[in-house]
């Protein structure tokens, strides 16, 4: 026990330092000032947003006896970035209303307590306990008096807080001079050595901000303030772990070659769980005794669960810690850019999709995908050897789950709806989730493979940071706008984990796995193609029907047949040489051309031939196949001669995109139909409204504009790229040129020697990327967007592969 408690001196100064924000949030909160605590927690996510994103895992670095970082070049380091990121904080405190007395000093207290961490790290790594201890007691007795001045209503409120802000600066002055005394050089090297860390902090950071921006606008102040409060009470396990406990058991750990969970602590967190599991079914079941205390029962379910939380949350972080100093063969940026991107999402989701009531629970999942994402990137050796034998069965199941079009609603289950233009009505609880969102997700935690994927999340880390940064911009001072923009931003978003999971699905056998991918594409269109026809004839329409029965598939004209001919066509050049499966392929050709011609989808029908015409040239100029080109005749000729014979088809097609949806239901429509089509003169239109509405200054072309355009006149872009720069500007869509620019070098660098699976493969992402969605917004539908990025990271994946193999031989 003694042993223990000596060096326990060093987290209970580090928690006295970094909690007490946090501390003074809940005190306020409990004492009945929401508002102000409110204020507090806005100004701590912010904060947190830049100061933590900067840390880079700082403590654990300094205490790594495998990989030490010197607290000197640390405190330097901290010391140029101070000014430049309190300026940036103080900007995002008041653009969220917060006062700007109140911003300033709170701001100090960051500053102060982000450069006490590293002195403190320092004296850990020294084992100076006495200086952790005074460290320690004036930490305490400065809080005390700063909540004490508060409470007391004086004419000068904030003086208690500018001396609890202030005076810790004085502790570690002596470490700050030291730093100053460094010259330039021992930056160098340094900070390359801790990008890595940056990404991993960073995204942390941000969310956090963006996580209490969204619980402030879609429930309000004080009901925002409550859930800050009980959030607070609950985490207190958690984040003590993660902000003090956690760096120094595990360097305990690593000195003593033992594993090391103090008893103390195990006894906390049994507690704790007790507690909090108590609380809850004490407020679930409105116990009149929590009434008493002034509070709601809402409040307190949020306690308890969050309670719940931080014990789940401090072996998640256990886990974390134990990546970050002792496992040089992972890391945690991707875990922690998937966990709290989904986390921000499930803010609007829980609220309007489940109700208030959901949004108690946000702290215990955010523990949970924590738990999830750090044991699958710890456990990434073993999941492999554990589905070894299934592997193939397990990326058939992703490969089917992410082509099918089956759509599920939280309001009535599986997808149904026989309408040809179905409406939401703008609910959540209405609109169709297709089974790849949860494909996706589940499939990168089965796979991990987290660092095959840097890539991709490094992409997807860019854009959020880029999209959040124009976000806050843009609608300063609109409240309003902040929060559309935010929920837009989560669409854009998230279905790019899909390129994560293409990078990391691919087996590492360039060929071997694109004729996997082609069969399960392949057989999965040789059922549901001839299913969608024969059900669609059956109701009586020449053209395709959304019900095929069992279910319905929603946005069945505008993106589903261009996906549908893209899976055929990375089939059609991954088995095109062998036999068996090649028959397969011819059978279906026909049935394609039709199908293409019923959705009188110009895109569709004409990258169905094209994809035939290249494969006949390839064929052509190396053996003088002519079976690829007569299949492209034939393929012509059914789609323009179904197309001639189902003339209502065309005027179905072209008449709906003219007139409003709500003439349409399930009967047939004749409109008059002008001799241009509408969509290419109404796509037209758009396009230049929106690219005029870009251009109107270099602000505009850069962050984006507030609002979005008259639904009514505008209803979409037409244009995925147009789209992007309307509402995020051109520094949101910079990472996705990057990594577009990049795909594209790797293709013409080895273009003359990739093997006909591969050219069908960047074929059809480039057409998805450069074509498919220049004229539609696929990238931010759930389904194409998912879709289109898997494949997208398959590609880069292949291509690297491909590289190394060539390199080789």
């Amino acid at each position: 026990m003694i042993k223990i408690t000596a060096y326990m001196i060093f987290p209970m100064a580090v928690m006295a330092n970094t909690f007490a924000m946090t501390v003074l949030l809940i005190a306020l909160g409990v004492s009945g000032q929401s508002g102000l605590a409110a204020d507090i927690g806005m100004v701590h996510g912010a904060t947190l947003a830049l100061f933590f994103a900067f840390s880079a895992n700082a403590r654990s670095l300094i205490l790594s006896e495998s990989s030490p970082v010197q607290a000197g070049s640390m405190m330097l380091a901290r010391l140029v970035l101070l000014l430049p990121l309190a300026a940036v904080s103080y900007f995002l405190s008041i653009s969220a209303g917060v006062e700007a007395g109140l911003a300033v000093v709170l701001i100090l207290r960051r500053c102060a307590e982000w450069l006490g961490e590293v002195h403190l790290s320092e004296l850990e790594r020294l084992d100076r306990r006495r200086e952790a201890g005074l460290y320690l007691a004036i930490q305490v007795v400065l809080l005390v008096m700063a909540f004490g001045w508060l409470l007391l209503d004086t004419s000068h409120p904030y003086l208690g807080l500018w001396l609890w802000a202030a005076l810790p600066l004085l502790a570690c002055f002596g470490a700050i001079l030291n730093a100053l005394s460094l010259n330039s050089r021992s930056l160098k090297g340094f900070t390359f050595n801790l990008i890595p860390h940056f990404g991993s902090s960073a995204i942390i950071g941000i969310s956090v901000y963006v996580f209490r921006l969204l619980v402030l606008f879609v429930t309000g102040k004080e009901t925002a303030g409550d859930l800050f409060t009980a959030f607070a009470i609950g985490g207190v396990t958690g984040s003590v772990f993660a902000n003090a406990l956690g760096a120094s058991i595990t360097l305990h750990e690593q000195r003593s070659g033992k594993r090391h969970f103090p008893y103390l602590l195990r006894l906390a967190l049994n507690v704790s769980l007790a507690v909090g599991a108590c609380i809850f079914i004490a407020a679930a079941v409105d116990l009149p005794m929590l009434a008493l205390t002034g509070k709601s029962f809402f409040f307190w379910q949020a306690v308890g669960l969050s309670m719940i939380g931080g014990v789940v949350m401090v072996y998640a972080q256990r886990i974390r810690f134990r990546l970050l100093q002792q496992d040089e063969e992972h890391d945690v940026f991707g875990p922690d850019v998937i966990m709290n991107i989904l986390l921000l999402a499930a803010v609007p989701f829980a609220y309007y999709l489940l109700g208030r009531e959901l949004m108690a629970g946000l702290y215990l999942l955010s523990a949970v995908l924590a738990y999830v994402f750090y044991s699958s990137s710890q456990k990434e050796e073993t999941l492999n050897q554990l589905f070894e034998p299934a592997k193939d069965k397990i990326r058939i199941i992703m490969a089917v789950s992410l082509l099918i079009p089956i759509f599920f609603q939280a309001s009535h289950g599986l997808f149904r709806d026989p309408s040809f233009a179905f409406d939401s009505g703008g609910r959540l609880v209405n609109l169709p989730i297709p089974l790849s969102v949860f494909a996706c997700y589940a499939g990168i935690v089965v796979l991990g493979e987290y660092r095959r994927a840097i890539k991709a999340y490094m992409t997807i880390f860019l854009t959020c940071i880029f999209m959040v940064m124009a976000t806050v911009v843009s609608s300063i001072d609109n409240i309003e706008s902040e929060e559309s923009k935010l929920i837009l931003l989560l669409q854009y978003i998230l279905p790019m984990f899909a390129l994560a999971l293409g990078q990391a699905y691919d087996t590492g056998r360039s060929d071997e796995g694109g004729k996997l991918l082609g069969k399960v594409f392949l057989s999965v269109l040789a059922i549901i193609v001839p299913l969608h026809l024969l059900s669609s004839w059956y109701q009586g329409f020449s053209y395709l029907a959304p019900s095929v029965g069992l279910f319905s598939i929603y946005q069945h004209l505008q993106y589903v047949p261009v996906i549908f001919v893209s899976a055929y066509l990375v089939a059609l050049y991954a088995l095109w040489n062998v036999l068996n499966w090649r028959r397969v392929l011819l059978v279906l050709v026909p049935v394609m051309a039709i199908y293409v011609a019923a959705s009188v989808s110009m895109l569709a029908i004409g990258f169905l031939l094209i994809g035939f015409l290249l494969l006949g040239i390839w064929h052509w100029r190396g053996n003088q196949a002519k079976l690829p080109a007569l299949v492209l005749l034939l393929v012509a000729a059914l789609s323009i001669g179904y197309l001639f014979f189902a003339k209502d088809a065309v005027v179905f097609k072209f008449g709906f995109l003219s007139a409003p949806s709500s003439d349409y239901g399930v009967d047939k429509a004749v409109v008059a139909v002008d001799t241009v089509p509408p969509n290419l003169k109404e796509r037209i239109d758009y396009w230049s409204y929106y690219w005029d509405q870009i251009v109107e200054s270099p602000r505009l072309i850069l962050i984006g504009h507030s609002e979005a355009p008259d639904r009514s006149r505008y209803p979409s872009a037409h244009n995925f790229y147009l789209d992007l720069i309307y509402n995020f500007g051109f520094l949101a869509l910079l990472p996705l040129i990057t990594l577009l620019a990049l795909t594209c070098a790797r293709i013409y660098q080895n273009w003359q020697n990739l093997p006909l699976g591969l050219v069908g493969l960047c074929l059809v992402v480039l057409f998805l990327l450069l074509v498919d969605n220049s004229l539609k917004v696929g990238l931010r539908q759930p389904y194409p967007g998912i879709f289109t990025y898997f494949l997208w990271g398959v590609l880069l994946n292949r291509l690297t592969v491909f590289k190394f193999e060539r390199n080789a031989a």
